[in-house]
């Protein structure tokens, strides 16, 4: 896989072979976008990894039967109905979730899953961006912040490679997160 090759380049790859291993470029491109909205609606680390896992089976098998012009889209859908059936499976009711997990940004929702508080004043979220590197921020914003691009755009978007914006997101987040630490463990917000 080219990190220029189109979703619709490689979805009709693995169309045409129905093999695993040209399915495994598209679903590597949008794993962390998975994991994230997988966490969305399950609620923990753990349900949203394995849930994450699932979906590549589930992809296995819906993708050659289904004309898809948009992936991304597509994949969301895929990814809430799998974890809608999750839930309804344990007889957890989605709606019972607090409605803040539906509404936090990604970022903000993420964190919150690495052991940070709730964000309701959001000035340590913000002071700590700013203290990310330039390349960090810019794909933490855009991933994030900016209703979740893909690696594919923010990569061309900012002249990267997929690898670099998926190595530059996930530092940024360790980094947010020890900058977030560091203020509460100091018990003071940023001015």
């Amino acid at each position: 896989m080219s990190p220029s090759d189109s979703d619709q380049s490689l979805v009709d790859r693995f169309r045409m072979s129905r093999k695993s291993r040209d399915l495994y470029p598209l679903y590597h491109r949008y794993a962390e976008l998975i994991y994230a909205w997988c966490l969305r609606y399950l609620g923990t680390p753990q349900r949203a990894e394995d849930a994450g896992a699932e979906i590549f089976t589930v992809l296995l098998e819906k993708l050659p039967r289904h004309e898809v012009t948009n992936f991304r889209s597509w994949l969301q859908t895929v990814v809430r109905n799998h974890c809608l059936m999750q839930l309804r499976r344990e007889k957890r009711d989605p709606l019972q979730l607090s409605e803040p997990v539906f509404m936090q940004s990604g970022l903000e929702e993420h964190l919150r899953f690495l052991g940070q508080p709730e964000v309701e004043d959001t000035r340590p979220l913000y002071h700590c961006l700013k203290e990310l590197k330039e390349k960090q921020r810019q794909c933490i914003r855009r991933f994030y912040l900016e209703e979740g691009a893909s690696y594919q755009t923010i990569a061309e978007a900012l002249h990267l490679s997929v690898g670099q914006v998926r190595s530059h997101l996930q530092n940024g987040r360790r980094n947010l997160k020890i900058c977030l630490d560091g203020l509460k463990n100091n018990d003071r917000a940023p001015e």
